[in-house]
């Protein structure tokens, strides 16, 4: 009698323990990297030449909205989770500015106000935040007017007609026109720009593309377009190229600070990251070849990363795998290069390239999602589609393909390391209603006075399932903003549910320990296997009860989802013996994984 008293004492502060020691913040790798939780899915959505949105710049306010509401909707329909949108193309703004005239693109005249006056990034951050979607406002730093606008009447307070002297023509494009990096003051204004929109927006990022130093159209030597600035602006005698370089790491630099000392002054968490040309160096990796971010747009993304001025990079990979700009080759290299400087890496991707004249098919698309979650990418959390018109158009039925295969589980932008650490705290009262499963809003965090942006709603088979396979995108039902979400009454039956809090930088917590079922089996009897004794002391046994599949691993998690023990299973006996060795008394999960791939989990408790 008294060893069952002391063993369930034991069991007692085990569990007790657990509820106190289970660590707030959900942390550890992807269950599985082919359907990770925390995936960027992003879309760039450009209004230069009204590409994407507007569509048409008469178009009355009314229109231009329930245009991008309709975007928006698709986006998260396609299982996409955030949006890049083009808010200024060539030192305009989609935006009321006083710095800067209103966009063409979106009145058709620049400098012309909308009629009736609306603020169209204030409510495509609202209408997207709404519907869960994260929204990053993507700017051209240099660029002032485009080849295509040169006959376009420029406003009166555009920067061509206010600080000339700032502004350069191409060498081989005389309708390319960009404000010269080697000025001081323009770095300083373009930071000014900057701050403005992440002072009084909600944005969640701040997105620079590979519009730098114009490609090709430079000359080589002093007497050239930037021969003025180079001789007033270079103290420290730099060579021309390596001068150019440096203004761009000086714009970038200055960039970040600003929205670091804003983050800090507001309370906020906007990220900043930048699309770069893919190729750093012709030959870099080796076998990579043609025009290059280094020596022809006169930027250099990895000093970016040696400085820590960027948050993330998204790379223009706009080409196949295989080929003289491989795609693996050059998303691995990407990812090496980020990952030693713990940045995140987003691949830009070439969705037009399926209606061009390079005819990809979608399955070019897929291949190269697969190749962002393969084990070596250790530093690749998501991509960038370029741009929403293929979305939209669904050209070669790519929204089916993803959504059968790489998309066909909801994800969330992965938190940003060093931005905000501080945990939400997770959701209170977990309940069912009437088909639903609802829950309420938390107390701000202790920490930062953060409340939830969003919840991740979790079904598991069972209570233990929820423990091993808590980092499982494939578990998600939905994300959403609102305080509850509709289920089946299947669902409602049979599952367990696990309902976390996610705040502005993504971070999660939510107590995986306590499931919300009316199921009242923690753990279903295998038709599969048979696990005994349980509780067990040292070694416990497995026996097989279905000759059709055969075991391949064991693993042992204990309450807060760390892996504390693994075991390979390569014998065909019916009765395998597990000796898990350095296990505490208290409460584990086991999750018993089965060569054709499936795999069943459950308590157990070791004496």
């Amino acid at each position: 009698m008294k060893s069952k008293v002391v063993f369930f004492a034991l069991v007692l502060f085990s569990v007790l323990n657990i509820k106190i020691s289970v660590a707030q913040c959900v942390t550890g790798s992807e269950f599985n990297k082919s359907t990770p939780k925390r995936d960027l899915r992003g879309v760039f959505v450009a209004s230069v030449f009204n590409l994407n949105w507007p569509t048409n710049r008469t178009a009355s306010p009314a229109v231009q909205q329930a245009e991008l509401i309709a975007i928006l909707d698709n986006l998260k329909l396609n299982g996409y989770n955030t949006v890049f949108l083009q808010v200024r193309s060539e030192c305009d703004a989609l935006y009321p500015s006083l710095l800067e005239p209103w966009s063409q693109w979106l009145t058709g005249t620049q400098g012309l106000a909308p009629s009736p006056v609306w603020d169209p990034l204030a409510f495509a951050v609202t209408e997207a935040h709404n519907r869960g979607l994260e929204l990053h406002a993507w700017l051209n730093p240099y660029r002032a007017q485009t080849s295509s606008t040169a006959t376009y009447p420029k406003a009166s307070n555009h920067i061509i007609n206010t600080n000339p002297s700032w502004v350069f023509t191409s060498s081989t494009n005389v309708n390319l026109k960009i404000l010269d990096p080697g000025i001081p003051a323009v770095t300083t204004y373009i930071t000014s720009i900057v701050q403005d929109i992440a002072t009084r927006y909600n944005v969640d990022g701040i997105h620079f593309d590979d519009y730098f130093y114009p490609a090709g159209g430079m000359i080589a030597s002093p007497g050239n377009q930037d021969a003025a600035s180079y001789a007033a602006y270079n103290p420290g005698g730099l060579t021309l190229f390596d001068w150019r370089r440096d203004n761009v790491n000086k714009m970038i630099a200055s960039v970040f600070d600003a929205i670091q000392t804003i983050n800090t002054a507001n309370k906020k968490n906007i990220i900043f990251g930048v699309s770069p040309f893919g190729i750093w160096k012709s030959g870099t990796p080796a076998g990579i070849s043609g025009q290059s971010s280094y020596n022809d747009l006169y930027c250099d993304p990895i000093a970016w990363l040696n400085a820590g001025k960027v948050d993330y990079l998204a790379p223009q990979l706009y080409w196949k795998i295989t080929g003289g700009q491989d795609y693996i080759a050059l998303s691995k290299w990407w990812n090496d290069q980020i990952k030693a400087k713990n940045k995140q890496l987003y691949v830009s991707q070439a969705y037009y390239k399926m209606v061009d004249s390079n005819n990809w098919a979608a399955t070019e698309i897929q291949n190269q999602v697969n190749q962002n979650r393969v084990a070596n990418m250790d530093a690749t959390f998501g991509q960038i589609a370029y741009s929403y018109t293929n979305i939209k158009s669904n050209s070669k039925t790519i929204n089916e393909a993803l959504n059968g295969a790489q998309f066909k589980y909801k994800s969330f932008a992965p938190p940003i390391a060093g931005k905000d650490d501080f945990c939400p705290e997770k959701p209170s009262n977990i309940r069912f209603g009437t088909l639903k499963i609802m829950w309420d809003t938390p107390a701000a965090a202790v920490d930062d006075n953060d409340l939830p942006e969003k919840y991740v709603v979790y079904a598991f088979a069972n209570a233990a399932e929820a423990i091993t396979n808590m980092n499982d995108g494939s578990k998600i039902v939905d994300i959403v903003v609102g305080n509850e979400l509709a289920i089946t009454q299947e669902m409602m039956d049979t599952k367990h549910f696990v309902v976390s809090s996610l705040d502005k930088n993504n971070n999660e917590a939510g107590d995986f320990n306590t499931t919300l079922g009316n199921s009242s089996f923690d753990a279903p009897v295998s038709p599969n296997f048979l696990a005994y004794p349980n509780p067990f002391v040292d070694s416990f046994y497995l026996n097989l009860k279905n000759s059709a599949v055969q075991m391949a691993r064991i693993s042992i998690f204990d309450a807060t989802g760390k892996q504390v023990w693994e075991q390979n299973i390569a014998s065909t006996n019916s009765s395998i013996v597990i000796s898990p060795s350095n296990l505490n008394s208290g409460i584990y999960f086991a999750k018993v994984g089965f060569e054709n791939g499936t795999s069943e989990s459950f308590k157990i408790i070791k004496n």
